[in-house]
Order: C-alpha cells, then structure tokens, then sequence
C-alpha cells in the first residue's frame, strides 16, 4: 500500500481525471458533467498535492488529498451516481474516492 501512495501516478492520474475537458454535450443528453470551473479547480488542487510530495512533505500531502477529495465527493458524489450514468463521471467520483481511502489511511492510520 505505501508504495501506491508514493507513486506519482496516482496523484497525476487523478489531476488529469479531474481536468477532463469534455464539453457536457459530448456526453450525452442529462449526463451530469460537474462544472468547468470545479474541473479545472481541482485539477491544479491535486497538482498542488503532486507537488507537496515531490518536496517530500508526505504528511501534509496526504493531509491536503484527502481533504480535498472528500470535497469532491460532497460536491459531486450523488449527481455523478444518478442515471444515465457515464463512465467518465463514475471514473472522476472513482478517482476522488480511491485518493480519499489511500491518502486518509496515510494520515489517519500510518501517522509518523
């Protein structure tokens, strides 16, 4: 697990999810897309997080992940989970949940 948490690649998987720059009538007709303006938002939030770790503060790192990932989830969780449902939305709520779970184990659980 602690290797998962030091991989970049979640981190950047989930600030590339969240920028998704799909225009919502690309989707479909009443697929919940969340604003653009959140997307891009937290997509240079979660950049802000890649960056904390690359200076190796993983304790504020995962402090600032999890935060802002059940923000998301607040925010955007029950639009995302109603019908018609798209892949990219379940994909983005996806992404915020898994960081949640693994960055709030790295500073809930194994503090230091």
């Amino acid at each position: 697990m602690k290797e998962s948490l030091d991989s970049s690649r979640t981190r950047y998987f989930v600030t590339v999810a969240a920028s998704a720059l799909v225009p919502p009538a690309a989707l479909g007709q009443n697929v919940y897309l969340p604003p653009y303006l959140h997307r891009v938002g937290f997509s240079f939030i979660f950049g802000g997080v890649a960056y904390v770790f690359s200076t190796g503060d993983h304790r504020n790192g995962s402090g600032i992940a999890t935060a802002w990932s059940l923000t998301y989830l607040f925010l955007h969780l029950r639009k995302s989970l109603r019908t018609p449902r798209h892949p990219l939305t379940l994909a983005m709520a996806g992404g915020a949940a898994g960081c949640a779970a693994l960055y709030g184990t790295e500073y809930f659980v194994y503090e230091d």
